[in-house]
């Protein structure tokens, strides 16, 4: 099966598979089935930007000539498994790039944050830099791919604003700091009669994981 012709991605996208996950639930090997992602061998050169856990800068719109020129790549891997990924040998380290502060919506990992998975990595990417049409695109066949938008619509649309790393950074923190006076005013609300569904309020980012969840796959 694979994307009518007129819905293919005007951006490159690649990933380098670790075979970690159950390839019927994996997204990023959804992807690469549909014709939306190639596969990458470990240490085939890569010239764009590779989303990466161990990064250390953030992605912004200012990837986003590397990224139409060369395209983005994310290492499809378990959350759980991460000891086992070479990132020393996947693209140039010069360009790897982290995700700010973001939920998951997919069924595995809903409402989490930082945990997407590989397809919704990818989509969050593009939006930051400014490739919306490519991103709606790569998320059409994932039933959760509205909702991942929708989820995340007010902190993509601060991301991609941010003219650099040192922007989204502050976009991130100003958001985050947004998120937690919004949920301590909805628990003093809560208090008294009114009753707010969880699924509401933006999740708190330093929640901890539950190491029990049989995760999806990451980028």
């Amino acid at each position: 099966m694979s994307v009518d012709e007129t819905k293919r991605l005007g951006t490159r996208v690649a990933l380098w598979e670790f075979g970690q996950n159950d390839p019927k639930r994996d997204s990023g090997s959804k992807l690469c089935r549909l014709g939306l992602a190639s596969s990458l061998r470990v240490g085939r050169s890569f010239n764009g930007i590779v989303l990466s856990s161990e990064a250390t800068t953030l992605l912004s719109a200012s990837d986003a000539e590397i990224v139409a020129k060369h395209g983005i790549a994310g290492i499809n891997c378990s959350w759980n498994r991460l000891e086992a990924i070479p990132f020393h040998n996947v693209g140039k380290p010069r360009n790897h790039r982290k995700l700010p502060f973001l939920v998951a919506a997919n069924s595995v990992n809903y409402g989490r944050p930082y945990k997407m998975n590989t397809a919704e990595a990818l989509a969050a990417s593009l939006v930051i830099v400014r490739a919306d049409d490519d991103a709606h695109t790569l998320l059409e066949p994932f039933a959760y791919g509205d909702e991942f938008l929708r989820l995340n619509a007010e902190a993509l649309d601060a991301y991609a604003a941010a003219a650099n790393a040192s922007g989204v950074s502050d976009a991130e923190t100003a958001f985050l700091d947004a998120a937690r006076a919004s949920k301590r005013e909805a628990r003093s609300r809560c208090s008294g009669d009114t009753y707010i569904h969880a699924a509401d309020l933006p999740p708190d980012c330093n929640s901890e994981d539950d190491d029990e969840l049989d995760d999806d796959e990451t980028s």
